[in-house]
């Protein structure tokens, strides 16, 4: 299909007529006097540009109005490992630095004429002409030593920040910067020279009688010998021939030295949206305030820094691998925004009664379930909505008299008249997957913390003794991981436990023993507890050694391929930091955390269970939603005695999620096991 070019860009053609759209600055320049002159250039350009590289990047799927992440996919693969010479991050970390030095980035999409591109390629802004042609733009032209390659602008992902006055080049934050930058360049350099001479002004020597110039010469040489350089910095000279120093110079307190660097500091800071405790800035700050300034960074600088480049992908680059694909990240796995999120956990959780239980989901970027469209009211708690079982809905209140009391009597009485206890197994999962959600995210952070710090001692151990100290340094990792794990387990089955146990008791109360209103992890339930830690004690450490046994492998084969490439210790050093930030990242702990809390709460309900005291049997319920396995879809429904297996998948499983089923049975399984008394 063709469309025609608007007036404007048609009147852009016209004034080009053609000819090369030239670059509005010298980047070249400004890169030299700012970044790697001026220490907070360098700071501000870096902190936004590591921060938005180490941003997790997902696809997603639309599948309607919801978005649905897919964790496999050649875009991903792409993305990770955008050419053979560069890491995810270095590779993003170059693009968006560029981007704030000049206010354009470049990605060239490598790969054949037609589809999707095999690598990405960044560009050096100084070296980019853009041609004018067609209805906007015709091609972009690299040169490089004399030599000019003009590549098709459907190859070339150009993304800018906005310039008022240019039609084809956006306007960096440095060039907006530029006096500020040379200001504080000038007033740096001032200071060294002072430094150099103790702090001493410049003046002159005033003499009684004219000099010749042979006698000119003489002291000219002599003052240079005499006061040059900080060995001579303090010392008193001799004058001689009537001579007087005459001072000139302003003194540092006459130029306001030390607010003037303040100033320049802070408007270098302000026009790159850096607060400035993040570049090192200290003055009054306290941990708190940091926390808020780091986490202010993000929201204003990073991430709308970040969504320019990946604006880009979406426009461009994504299309070529599939329609209804969007990339983009989760706010919810970036450590600095924990405290927001959970936050909006806690302020969401408390709108059970306003929200569905699926515009929740939606709030926090989980897609909707199947009879979803639930509000818990008071009651402890009551389901109400479309999708509520027997569709019940909250009445209008009841005619009767004035009386508060009576009329409250009223309402409840006549709600209460419509529940019905017993929850259908669609509910119950919905339930159980809204429960483990919260531990999801708390399990992701803590062993997302454990590889972070896992990968910079094993990279230290690299550095110091080789790969002998890097395996060294996993096993004396392992020790980490078990207390990282038993927290995770031991929280998700105390929750899950205690969970399952009042759940059955408000359903069966009088059916069994229900002994007293302890609380599930104290003395009451001693043979619960004990088998608990059993289950975590071993469950943690054949985790463990699983995780260790990966980790070695992957850094192995990543060292072996380093050495045979001729690479430096510090070279295959950042191979295996890359290796932490990319395949070891967020994508990794999530998937550690789902699996395990899917075991630990499954592990935790069915104790719970025990507890109660019920003669009861046991019922394997899955998540229906067109993602789950062909062997769970089979489990659905099975019903065993409590010490009785399942059959799942041609292997034996006392629950969902047990350790002892084989990893394809057991990874990222959502299923839920539910208690029900016999002949009930």
């Amino acid at each position: 299909m063709q469309y025609k070019a608007s007036m404007i860009s048609s009147a852009i053609m016209m004034l080009y007529n053609g000819q090369p759209a030239q670059t509005p600055a010298s980047f070249d320049k400004l890169a030299k006097e700012g970044f790697e002159r001026n220490v907070w250039v360098y700071r501000c350009v870096m902190a936004v540009a590591r921060s938005a590289a180490s941003v997790p990047i997902i696809l997603y799927q639309k599948k309607g109005k919801e978005l649905v992440e897919i964790e496999q996919h050649p875009l991903l693969d792409l993305l990770n490992k955008p050419n053979e010479h560069e890491s995810a991050i270095d590779f993003r970390e170059k693009l968006i630095a560029f981007l704030l030095l000049s206010g354009n980035t470049y990605q060239e999409m490598n790969g054949p004429n037609r589809g999707a591109p095999t690598e990405l390629w960044t560009w050096r802004p100084d070296r980019v002409t853009i041609i004018p042609g067609g209805d906007y733009i015709k091609a972009f032209r690299y040169s490089v030593s004399g030599k000019d390659v003009d590549v098709p602008y459907e190859k070339i992902i150009h993304s800018k920040f906005f310039s008022p006055l240019d039609d084809f080049y956006g306007l960096g934050p440095i060039q907006v910067a530029r006096q500020t930058v040379d200001m504080d360049n000038a007033t740096a350099e001032w200071n060294t020279s002072l430094t150099q001479n103790y702090a001493a002004p410049s003046g002159f020597l005033k003499t009684p009688n004219s000099l010749s110039d042979p006698q000119y010469n003489r002291f000219k040489a002599a003052i240079r010998k005499m006061f040059g350089g900080t060995k001579n910095a303090g010392k008193p000279q001799l004058l001689e021939g009537g001579m007087e120093w005459q001072q000139l110079g302003l003194s540092p307190k006459d130029m306001d030295f030390i607010d003037s660097r303040k100033m320049t500091r802070e408007e270098i800071c302000a026009v790159f949206g850096v607060p400035p405790q993040i570049v090192g800035i200290q003055d009054s700050s306290t941990y708190n305030n940091y926390k808020e300034a780091r986490a202010a960074f993000y929201m204003e600088t990073v991430l709308p820094t970040l969504d320019k480049v990946i604006s880009g992908w979406n426009h461009k680059l994504v299309p070529l691998f599939g329609e209804n694909l969007v990339v983009g990240y989760d706010t919810d796995q970036i450590e600095a925004l924990q405290e927001n999120s959970d936050k909006k956990w806690t302020r969401l959780s408390e709108m059970k009664d306003v929200l569905t239980v699926n515009e929740i989901r939606q709030a926090l970027g989980y897609e909707d379930i199947e009879n979803g469209n639930v509000r818990y009211v008071p009651l402890n708690v009551y389901p109400e909505g479309e999708d509520a079982k027997g569709n019940t809905q909250i009445q209008e209140e009841p005619n009767t008299d004035d009386d508060p009391l009576k009329k409250a009597q009223a309402f409840f009485m006549k709600a209460a008249a419509d529940i019905e206890h017993k929850s259908l197994d669609d509910e119950y999962i919905a339930e159980f997957e809204k429960q483990r959600a919260g531990y999801e995210k708390s399990g992701e952070r803590l062993i997302r913390k454990r590889f972070e710090e896992e990968g910079k001692a094993v990279v230290a151990a690299y550095l110091k003794d080789g790969e002998k100290g890097l395996l060294k340094e996993l096993k004396s990792q392992e020790k980490e991981w078990v207390k990282t794990m038993t927290a995770v387990y031991y929280g998700t089955m105390e929750h899950f436990g205690q969970w399952n146990y009042d759940r059955l008791k408000a359903e069966y109360e009088g059916k069994g023993t229900f002994p007293g209103e302890k609380k599930f992890f104290q003395s009451l339930f001693t043979m619960a507890k004990r088998r608990i830690q059993k289950f975590i004690g071993e469950t943690a450490v054949f985790l463990v050694t699983k995780i260790s046994e990966f980790t070695r492998e992957t850094l192995r084969m990543e060292i072996s391929e380093g050495v045979e490439n001729g690479e430096s210790l510090q070279q295959i050093a950042k191979r295996i930091e890359n290796i932490y930030g990319d395949d070891f990242g967020p994508k990794r702990a999530m998937n550690i955390a789902r699996t395990e809390v899917v075991s630990a709460s499954n592990a935790g309900a069915r104790e719970g269970a025990i507890a109660t005291g019920l003669d009861l049997e046991k019922q394997w319920v899955t998540t229906i939603d067109g993602r789950e396995r062909g062997s769970h879809s089979e489990c659905n429904g099975q019903t065993r005695d409590m010490d009785e297996p399942y059959d799942v998948g041609g292997s034996e499983g006392m629950f969902p999620g047990d350790p002892k089923l084989p990893a394809k049975e057991r990874i990222k399984c959502r299923c839920a096991e539910k208690h029900i008394p016999k002949g009930w």
